[in-house]
């Protein structure tokens, strides 16, 4: 049986990857259609 805390882990990862899809589908969509790998580049740089 897991304990608390593995599964309390767990609902924390699903949650914050809940709040951060939209963001993140929209900078893989800008990112798969820039043309330009410096393009890619800074976009890449914008993430983080």
């Amino acid at each position: 049986m897991a304990k608390k805390s593995m599964i309390a882990r767990e609902v924390k990862r699903k949650k914050l990857v809940q709040k951060y899809a939209a963001k993140r589908k929209s900078l893989l969509d800008e990112f798969n259609a820039a043309k330009d790998p410096m393009e890619r580049l800074e976009i890449h740089r914008m993430k983080n």
